[in-house]
């Protein structure tokens, strides 16, 4: 019963996150950061590592984002908004030197993936238009959770795990909805 509870509260959540979105300013924001690493770059190639490393940081970020959020589950307490902003943004600094030490590496894999997997520049668009917004949505889900902790207590009584799982779920459904709408 405590999961279904829990369940519901998260749906209702994502819900209201995506209702209201403006699909055009989303697209608008895409194709703008999109042509921006385009222009920046000196060839294709390039310009595919660039979205691919900004898609290693968003799945890094993710792994952090879960360890968060499943902490605060099972002490069952919100970190304030404050803090949680604080401790994303040192995270994320993290993160992004860590990338930026493993480029070399990185880049290897990536070339040798544009060739095994035939990776094509749309798909490579796709993809991180895809990590983008559901990086996004799993800041902006947190950030509504811990800003509402009275109504978000009611995950303190599910399964941390479980909890983890339908949140995954709802913001793949939402980002699969909103990448869909969009022209990129």
């Amino acid at each position: 019963m405590a999961q279904e509870v829990a369940n519901k509260f998260i749906e209702d959540v994502c819900n209201h996150l995506v209702r209201n979105m403006n699909i055009t300013k989303v697209e608008e924001h895409f194709k703008e950061t999109i042509a921006i690493y385009s222009k920046s770059s000196a060839t294709q190639i390039d310009f595919w590592d660039r979205l691919m490393v900004n898609m290693l940081y968003f799945t890094e970020n993710e792994q952090v984002w879960e360890k968060e959020f499943l902490g605060m589950l099972d002490k069952k307490e919100w970190l304030k908004a404050t803090v949680l902003e604080e401790e994303l943004l040192m995270h994320q600094m993290r993160i992004r030197q860590q990338v930026a030490e493993q480029m070399d590496a990185a880049k290897e894999l990536f070339h040798k993936q544009y060739e095994t997997d035939g990776l094509t520049e749309e798909d490579i668009v796709y993809d991180y238009a895809y990590s983008s917004a559901g990086h996004s949505m799993r800041v902006d889900l947190l950030t509504v959770l811990v800003s509402t902790p009275e109504q978000s207590k009611v995950l303190f009584n599910a399964d941390p795990q479980e909890t983890i799982r339908i949140i995954k779920g709802y913001i793949a459904y939402h980002t699969d909805g909103i990448i869909n709408k969009v022209k990129l």
